[in-house]
């Protein structure tokens, strides 16, 4: 124990042995009984609790040991004279005891004692015999170094001691914290790093995929830093819900509640929340806080500001591998690298294996099958895991091998085997912490089932049934299920299609969820060819939708090969709306589909009066949807005469998600990104009166990995980095940091948008932030125009000037463009050339042809003028406020007006 928290526990005791009051008698009895080694008798208390008088108050069967208890305040004072009687009745009833104990609820002065014991050695009958005198403190202490992990003694002393039990409990779980295994591989990189996170922030959550080593890390630094925190904690994270229920925490018993919060606002705790919920509050975790307090969450979903452990280094990998206690041959430890790379968990199995004696080369052969690899038993490792679980879990684990996926839906995998069986894979240790919407197995519980056969043919077709059953329950709902349920099962659903099992909703699902870059035409089909098909015979729920959705995904994969190309093809396909339109017992849903997507399709053929009509019909007919008023917004709202319009539309769509109604997250999502563009004024007061709505939809979405929600966010981020910076901050904070490797295109290019608009941000680390921009930017496989656009106006902002002229140059020759010749006039104003910065924004505005932004551009050229000392500048900057339709830009643009007058 910490030495600064033993002498803490020792005085809250002291101050509760001196307050126990009549019953000290009784109570110091049960402290001496635990403490002695002989048995005692305790004739001093009488069975109703009342004192004895004239016997010695407890004595060992052999006679050798007495103790007296006195309640008496002033036991240690003055002459001591009521311990000298209590000393002088035990030498004269009890002559044979060797070893007497004076002990009082009082607190003891150590020179008193001293001097007390000194005096009364020297008595004759004192001869051959111990004293030892016993305060408030000494009983503490003695409770302290001895007692706490004694659970009957603890239980028969906390009614008189009000803080034991929550002491108890606090050191109960301090001795929870796990110990380092002496085969665990030490890495001082990680180390360093925590202490580096720790010293800027007191709360640090490490995160990362299963078997990365997360736990270690963490159990790491609790070890090698133990002498740095009083108290040290580590609690399951599926026992905290909230960062505020650490009020009120039942660390070791079902009994009262035990403030942990207040352990860390005490100063001096070390807290691990290990496999953290994703909802736990870190701003409230970090107001606890206090003096040296510190808290590490374990998670593997990674969020902004996480520190993901790296994979083992190649010189890491070997080591653990050579600690098998043979070394392992270059050649196959090549072969194992090229496996299973620095994955901490796959090597720990192999060297297992190692030290079971198995020969390297077939450790490189199997260094994939994890589930054959022998533990230091000899038995399998899916044995050990699974083997005596086949009769409680087959049917449960049936659907990760049908699927052919670790990670499964939630809410399919529960209407397949109910809660029950969930839980019972959680209760056996089997899952591990993802995303909400996933029930994922631990990366080896997985790796060892593929090992067994437990989905025949039989199993496999009834759950591909089951599927497809749940698709169609699910396909209309407003929530996320669909979208969870299609991204989790993507390769099972494409593999369905592919193979010929698919009746049709599982290519309505992939249709529905599928990234652009992500479409596989051979599986899509010809629209034209399944509309026409849907005229002969019965059709399936998601018939008509399916084929919609195949023209609206068709067109987006077409956009690809240039805007001509796409709008060409998706003419073609316009019969597919007719020929559905007049199939035979359409129900008003499948009707208003099909108005809603021609009039999209109308949209993108530059027909946007007949579009507009589409979706006006669809609003007043009798299934009015609201991704027609999403629709309408994106016609109306650069039109001024339709201002009114367009607010009303976006009002009532936000409306009814207010009020609880049936919106989807795309539509919601589709509103947010449209928002920031067009003209007027109205957009401030809109983004601002739905910001909750905004925010908490963007989170949502993002926080189960919808990509619709970064891509919002970073089209609205445009805006509101400048106009509402506070609004993009939170929402910034909240939404998971991306992997790079497993993003698409658009993924990536809305990351580097939403970096590179943070990074505006006044405060903020701007450098980093503009730094992974570029990274997300370069990181993209097919960069349209505008892509390299915005990467150019990036380095502008990273002082690059000339690198971004180049690109800048290289678009302009393919076709000059209001936002390249003002880039262009940044260039040069940058590079030292106000004349020409000034020829290119007076190039840039003739061009420019929407007014919201003239501001920005009249700005530009203010300061160019500014720059060659034009007199009449300031003309720029009072047509760029009369221009302005955004609140805080036209207060920044009034204030330097105001400082250039008051110049």
């Amino acid at each position: 124990m910490h030495p600064k928290r033993r002498a803490a526990l020792i005085e809250t005791l002291a101050q509760g042995v001196e307050h126990v009051g009549p019953e000290f008698e009784r109570f110091a009895g049960i402290v001496m009984g635990a403490l002695r080694d002989v048995r005692l008798t305790h004739a001093g208390v009488n069975l109703r609790g009342y004192p004895v008088a004239g016997v010695v108050d407890s004595e060992s069967d052999d006679g050798r040991e007495a103790i007296e208890y006195s309640d008496h305040n002033g036991y240690f004072d003055g002459s001591m004279a009521k311990a000298e009687a209590d000393l002088l009745k035990v030498l004269k009833d009890r002559p044979a005891a060797q070893q007497i104990y004076l002990v009082s609820g009082a607190r003891a002065r150590p020179q008193k004692a001293a001097d007390f014991k000194a005096r009364v050695r020297a008595w004759p009958q004192m001869v051959g015999k111990v004293l030892s005198l016993f305060g408030s403190e000494e009983i503490a202490t003695e409770i302290v170094d001895h007692l706490l992990f004694d659970e009957q003694v603890v239980g028969r002393l906390a009614p008189y001691l009000s803080d034991l039990r929550r002491i108890v409990d606090e050191e109960v779980a301090a001795a929870l914290v796990p110990s380092l295994p002496s085969d665990i591989l030490l890495r001082p990189n990680v180390d360093v790093e925590i202490v580096a996170r720790l010293a800027a922030q007191p709360v640090l959550t490490i995160a990362g995929m299963g078997g990365l080593g997360k736990s270690v890390a963490a159990m790491a630094y609790a070890d090698a830093h133990r002498g740095a925190y009083q108290i040290r904690l580590w609690i399951d994270g599926e026992k905290v819900k909230r960062a505020e229920s650490l009020r009120a925490f039942p660390l070791v018993r079902a009994g009262d509640p035990r403030n942990i919060a207040g352990l860390l606002e005490a100063g001096g705790c070390l807290l691990v929340i290990d496999d953290a919920p994703q909802d736990i509050s870190i701003e409230a975790l970090t107001k606890y806080c206090c003096r040296g307090s510190h808290v590490i969450l374990t998670r593997r979903l990674v969020r902004l500001g996480a520190y993901e452990p790296p994979l083992l280094t190649r010189d890491e990998a070997q080591a653990i591998l050579d600690s098998s206690g043979q070394i392992c041959p270059p050649a196959v430890f090549e072969a194992i690298w090229a496996s299973v790379n620095g994955y901490p968990l796959c090597l720990n199995l192999l060297r297992a294996a190692a030290r079971a004696a198995v020969p390297w080369a077939d450790l490189a052969d199997d260094c994939r099958a994890v589930g054959k690899l022998l533990d230091d038993d000899g038995i399998r490792l899916v044995d050990r895991l699974l083997g005596r679980l086949k009769n409680q879990l087959r049917q449960e684990l049936s659907v990760f091998l049908w699927a052919k996926l670790p990670a499964v839906d939630t809410a399919f995998l529960t209407h397949e085997v109910a809660q029950v069986g969930v839980r019972n894979l959680n209760a056996y240790g089997l899952t591990s912490i993802d995303r909400g919407g996933l029930v994922r197995l631990h990366d080896v519980v997985f790796a060892a089932l593929k090992s067994l056969d437990w989905c025949d043919a039989a199993r496999s077709a009834e759950l591909d049934q089951t599927l497809q059953a749940f698709i169609v329950k699910v396909a209309n709902e407003p929530g996320l299920r669909l979208w969870t349920l299609a991204r989790a099962l993507m390769p099972k659903l494409e593999a369905m299609v592919a193979a010929g099992l698919d009746k049709g909703p599982c290519l309505y699902a992939l249709l529905a969820v599928w990234e652009p870059d992500e479409v596989r035409p051979d599986l899509v089909g010809n629209p034209v060819t399944a509309a026409a098909r849907l005229s002969h015979g019965p059709r399936a729920p998601l018939a008509v939708i399916t084929a919609i959705e195949a023209v609206e995904q068709l067109f987006l994969i077409d956009k690809h090969e240039g805007d001509q190309v796409a709008r060409k093809r998706l003419e073609e396909r316009m019969p597919v709306f007719a020929a559905l339109a007049a199939l035979p017992h359409l129900t008003s849903r499948e009707r208003a589909q099909i108005q809603h997507h021609e009039g999209k399709a109308l949209k993108r053929l530059n027909r946007p009066v007949e579009a507009a009509e589409r979706f006006e019909a669809v609003l007043a007919g009798p299934f009015p949807m609201d991704e027609a008023r999403l629709q309408l917004v994106t016609i109306y709202r650069s039109n001024p005469t339709k201002t009114a319009e367009t607010i009303a539309l976006v009002n009532a769509v936000f409306g009814r998600w207010d009020a609880g109604e049936d919106v989807t997250y795309s539509v919601i999502l589709g509103l947010i990104e449209r928002l920031p563009a067009g003209e007027g004024r109205w957009r401030n007061d809109i983004i601002a009166g739905h910001a909750e709505a905004i925010k908490t939809t963007i989170v949502e979405a993002s926080n189960q990995g919808v990509g619709q929600g970064p891509r919002a966010f970073a089209t609205l981020g445009r805006f509101i980095s400048t106009e509402m910076p506070d609004l993009f901050m939170d929402i910034f904070h909240q939404i998971p940091a991306p992997v790079l490797d497993g993003l698409a295109d658009g993924n990536r290019f809305a990351w580097a948008e939403i970096y590179a608009e943070a990074a505006r941000i006044p405060g903020v680390d701007a450098v980093a932030l503009r730094a992974d921009a570029l990274r997300f930017y370069d990181a993209i496989t097919r960069p349209a125009d505008f892509h390299d656009q915005r990467r150019a106006e990036l380095l502008i902002d990273m002082g690059h000037a000339a690198e971004a002229e180049k690109v800048l140059l290289r678009l302009a020759t393919k076709k000059s463009t209001e936002w390249l010749e003002r880039l262009l006039a940044r260039t040069r104003l940058e590079l030292g050339d106000p004349a020409g910065a000034l020829v290119r924004i007076d190039v840039a505005l003739a061009l420019l042809k929407s007014e919201h932004f003239r501001s920005e551009f009249l700005e530009l050229r203010y300061d160019i003028r500014l720059k060659l000392g034009d007199e009449y500048a300031r003309q720029d900057l009072e047509s760029a406020i009369a221009a302005s339709q955004k609140k805080a830009e036209r207060q920044k643009l009034s204030e330097r007006l105001r400082l250039q007058l008051k110049g």
